[in-house]
């Protein structure tokens, strides 16, 4: 019971990693607001995880400011406060790869990055009042993966690979509002997932390529949800109060970047 009575927001938390966010912190004490676009899904995962502890679900567009305001400032109130804030919602099981217009671009940064910059500048009021500060964006380990493979012959015009982008965003914005929110306590920490199973993962990405990336890590295994979740909740304990701006990857060791 690491995080007993942590008042928490996890964005995206009805289903994949998200849940298991919402599941391991509610095993270890805390008490768990779920933000979801999917509503239904995120009430659905409420009601069944309503006798590990404290937990609801309340509506959110993280690609709308006034709709992240509008929850963050209501799940705070209805929690008394908020010491966590999981930073997990992001447009990825029906990411569109080879959409490559610049209206998809920016819907993918509004959702993505931007969208996790909203979340954190409405609950930094919030944070700053609690002695256990903690914000834990999702990053990716797509952040580090720069090769496009695709025709030769012809160029196709300049790719925005707009996910891996996002993500490298990501990792900078924590850095600097870890910079930001420091004086206060509060620690900004990101978790870089690997090969993960999810549906998401599986509905976006071919079975032999998902063989392939987990291949080329040096401790094998299919990554779960949950090996995610244990680092989120190590990040949010007292235990990790002095470690704020890092990346940590999360992907059996595949990436090692320095």
């Amino acid at each position: 019971m690491k995080l007993e009575g942590r008042r928490t927001i996890v964005t995206g938390g009805g289903r994949g990693i998200g849940r298991a966010y919402v599941e391991r912190f509610l095993d270890e004490g805390a008490q768990v607001a779920i933000l979801d676009l999917n509503i239904e899904l995120a009430e659905q995962t409420a009601a069944e995880l309503a006798e590990r502890g404290k937990v609801f679900a309340m509506s959110v567009d993280v690609g709308d400011k006034d709709s992240v305001d509008t929850a963050v400032d209501a799940a705070a109130e209805r929690l008394g406060g908020l010491d966590v804030l999981i930073n997990n919602a992001a447009i990825f099981g029906d990411w569109k790869p080879k959409d490559d217009s610049f209206e998809y671009l920016e819907k993918i940064t509004d959702v993505n990055l931007l969208g996790q910059w909203a979340v954190m500048r409405a609950a930094a009021p919030y944070l700053v009042k609690s002695p256990h500060g903690r914000v834990i964006n999702q990053s990716s380990t797509n952040a580090y993966s720069y090769t496009y493979t695709g025709p030769t012959d012809e160029f196709p015009g300049l790719r925005s690979y707009s996910y891996a982008w996002t993500k490298y965003g990501i990792n900078g914005l924590t850095k600097y509002t870890a910079a930001q929110l420091g004086n206060w306590g509060v620690t900004v920490n990101a978790i870089a997932p690997g090969v993960i199973a999810t549906e998401a993962l599986t509905g976006t990405v071919d079975e032999s390529r998902i063989e392939q990336l987990v291949a080329q890590q040096p401790i094998k295994g299919r990554i779960q949800p949950k090996d995610v979740a244990s680092t989120a909740a190590f990040l949010a304990s007292d235990d990790a109060k002095f470690i704020s701006g890092q990346i940590l990857i999360v992907d059996g060791g595949r990436f090692m970047p320095g």
